[in-house]
C-alpha cells in the first residue's frame, strides 16, 4: 500500500515542485521511491515509484529521452521529477508531450532543492502509511466481520463503511430481491463496458461515475458469486488521502455481501419456486378453489378484477439452466413499467401475466412489441422463437384462457406472424388448430394441397408456393406474376395445372375455397 501522488505533494519540498506535464495522473498511488541516475533504470522497478532524475545519465540519448515515459509507464512507474539545470536548460520537450498522452506526471524540481528533501519525508510517510493501514485494516475487518455476525441490516453495513471510509457509499444490483437504501444523488448506472471490467478482474478498481451530472473519482468493488457479478459497492473519494486502506476495506466489504447475497438468492429461489407454484395452479389447475387460488394470489398482486394478458416467451435452455433468467426478467420489466406484473415458469415457457385496466384492442397488442423489443434489446439472441400473446380477460378462467390462446399461438408456428403472434391474428388458423390431430384434417390437406406438394416435391415446379403467393395477391395474375418474377403465361400454365391435378377450379366457389384452406393447413403443418 502507498500514499496518492496528491498527498505526497504536500510532503516535504515536494510542496515546491511543479507539475509541468501529465496533470491527468496526479490521483496515481505511490507505493515506492528512487533516484534514477543510470542508463536503464527500467529494470530496477518494482511498480508505483516515484522517480527522482536530473536526465544526466541520457542526456546524449534523443532516442532514450523520447521513449523514456513510455518505458517508465509500461514499467509501472506513476511519476517522475526531474531537476534538470546541470544537464539542459529545461525539460526536453519530447519528455513533456509523451507524459501528456499518457497521463504520466512531469515535477519540475527547483534548483535549490534537493533530493533528499523529497525522498525522505515522502519515504517515511509511506511508511507511516503501512503501518498505520495495517493497524486501521484489522479494526475494520473486525468491525465488518461484527456487523455481518450480528446481521444488523444493510442500512447499519453502509453506515459503517462510510464511516471506514470517511466516504460516500452506495451500494447496487440488478436483481429484484436485493433491496437497498436509494442514494440521495442521481447517480450513472454503471456502463456494460465497466460492468464487464468489474466482473472480469473480480477486484475493487477505481473509475470515473457520473453523480448529478459530475464525473467522479471512486472505488467500485464487485460483489461476485458463483463467477456471476452480482452488483457493487461504490465509495465516492470525495477524500482520497487513504486510497489504498479503501481498497482493502472495500475488498472485505464486497467478500461479506457476496455472503448476504447468496442467503438473499437462496430465499428467493425458494420464493420464486413457490410463485412458479402458483402460477401454475392458476393457469392449469382444476382441483384448488378459486378462493384459495385468490388468498394465495394476494402475496404475489394477483387480482382476479383485474385483467390480463397472458405473454409466452421461450429463452435458451442453456441460458436458463447458468442463470436463473426470472431475476433479469422480472428486474427489467418491473423496472420499466410495473410490480403488479406476475411473472414465472411453466411448462417449458417464462409466462408473463401483464395487468391492464380495460380491454383494449390496440393497447395490448402495442404493450406486447415494447415488452418483446425490450427483452430482445438485453437479452438478444437468447430470445428464442416467437412470444404467443393471448387475449385480454379477467377472471380466473379468462386469464387461463388467455393462456391456452397464447400457448396456441406458439405451437401454431405460424411464421408470417415471427416475431410476436397474437392469438386473435391467427384467423382461420384458430380453427384448423381444433381438428390438427384429426385424420379428417390429413385427408383433406392429401385431396387438395398435398397433391401439389407431391408433384413438386418430383418435378421443382413450385405449385404450392404459387397457389400461396396468387391467393396473397387477391387472385391478380399481373402482381402475383411480378412478385414470383415469372411470365403471367408462365403464371396461367401453372394455375392450369394446380386445377388438374386436384379437380378443383379456382375460379368456382367451392373449389376456390377448398384450395385456399388446404394452403392454410399446409402453412399449419409445414410450420
Amino acid at each position: 500500500m502507498g500514499i496518492p501522488l496528491q498527498s505526497a505533494m504536500k510532503i516535504g519540498k515536494f510542496v515546491q515542485c511543479e507539475v509541468v506535464a501529465g496533470h491527468k495522473g496526479l490521483e496515481a498511488i505511490i507505493e515506492n521511491i528512487t533516484i534514477m541516475e543510470v542508463p536503464d533504470v527500467v529494470q530496477w522497478l518494482k511498480g508505483n515509484e516515484l522517480l527522482l532524475t536530473s536526465l544526466y545519465s541520457i542526456k546524449d540519448d534523443q532516442n532514450a529521452q523520447e521513449t523514456l515515459i513510455k518505458r517508465l509507464s509500461e514499467a509501472g512507474a506513476v511519476a517522475i521529477a526531474i531537476k534538470p539545470f546541470h544537464t539542459f536548460d529545461d525539460i526536453p520537450a519530447c519528455i513533456k508531450e509523451s507524459a501528456d498522452e499518457l497521463n504520466f506526471p512531469v515535477f519540475l524540481i527547483p534548483q535549490h532543492v534537493k533530493y533528499l528533501d523529497i525522498l525522505s519525508p515522502v519515504m517515511n510517510a509511506i511508511f507511516n502509511e503501512k503501518v498505520v493501514l495495517h493497524e486501521d485494516l484489522e479494526q475494520a475487518s473486525k468491525i465488518l466481520n461484527e456487523l455481518s455476525l450480528n446481521s444488523q441490516g444493510i442500512e447499519m453495513f453502509i453506515s459503517t463503511l462510510s464511516y471506514l471510509t470517511k466516504n460516500e457509499i452506495t451500494i447496487e444490483s440488478r436483481f429484484p430481491f436485493m433491496k437497498f437504501p436509494s442514494p440521495n444523488a442521481k447517480i450513472m448506472a454503471l456502463t456494460d463496458e465497466q460492468m464487464n471490467e468489474l466482473a472480469f478482474i473480480k477486484h475493487p478498481i477505481r473509475m470515473k461515475r457520473q453523480c448529478d451530472g459530475i464525473d467522479i473519482s471512486c472505488i467500485v468493488a464487485p460483489v461476485i458469486l458463483d463467477g456471476n457479478l452480482y452488483g457493487n459497492i461504490t465509495c465516492w473519494e470525495k477524500n482520497s488521502e487513504h486510497i489504498g486502506a479503501d481498497l482493502a476495506i472495500l475488498e472485505k466489504a464486497s467478500s461479506l455481501l457476496a455472503l448476504e447475497f447468496l442467503r438473499l438468492q437462496v430465499r428467493y429461489d425458494i420464493e420464486q419456486q413457490h410463485q412458479n407454484d402458483f402460477i401454475r395452479e392458476l393457469l392449469l389447475s382444476e382441483t384448488i378453489s378459486e378462493k384459495d387460488l385468490i388468498d394465495w394470489g394476494e402475496k404475489y398482486r394477483f387480482n382476479p378484477n383485474q385483467y390480463y394478458c397472458c405473454f409466452l416467451l421461450n429463452m435458451k435452455k442453456e441460458r436458463s439452466r447458468s442463470v436463473n433468467i426470472i431475476k433479469d426478467i422480472e428486474y427489467l420489466i418491473q423496472k420499466q413499467w410495473s410490480n403488479e406484473i406476475i411473472i414465472g415458469l411453466i411448462r417449458q415457457y417464462i409466462c408473463i401475466l401483464f395487468p391492464f385496466d380495460q380491454v383494449d384492442s390496440e393497447a395490448y397488442k402495442q404493450q406486447a412489441k415494447s415488452l418483446y423489443d425490450h427483452l430482445k434489446y438485453y437479452f438478444g439472441n437468447l430470445v428464442e422463437g416467437p412470444m404467443g400473446v393471448g387475449r385480454i380477460s379477467n377472471g380466473i378462467q379468462g386469464i387461463r384462457k388467455s393462456f391456452m390462446q397464447a400457448e396456441q399461438s406458439i405451437t401454431l408456428g405460424v411464421e408470417k406472424y415471427y416475431p410476436i403472434v397474437f392469438f386473435d391474428d391467427l384467423g382461420i388458423y384458430r380453427l384448423l388448430s381444433l381438428i390438427s390431430q384429426e385424420k379428417e384434417l390429413t385427408d383433406f390437406y392429401d385431396e387438395t394441397v398435398g397433391k401439389l406438394a407431391e408433384y413438386d416435391e418430383n418435378h421443382d415446379v413450385n405449385l404450392v408456393e404459387t397457389l400461396k403467393m396468387f391467393f396473397s395477391k387477391n387472385e391478380n395474375l399481373k402482381n402475383t406474376s411480378a412478385e414470383m418474377f415469372i411470365h403471367v403465361n408462365t403464371l396461367k400454365y401453372r394455375l392450369q395445372k394446380i386445377e388438374n391435378l386436384t379437380g378443383y377450379r379456382l375460379h368456382e366457389s367451392e373449389g376456390k375455397m377448398k384450395l385456399y384452406i388446404g394452403v392454410k393447413i399446409h402453412e399449419l403443418i409445414m410450420g
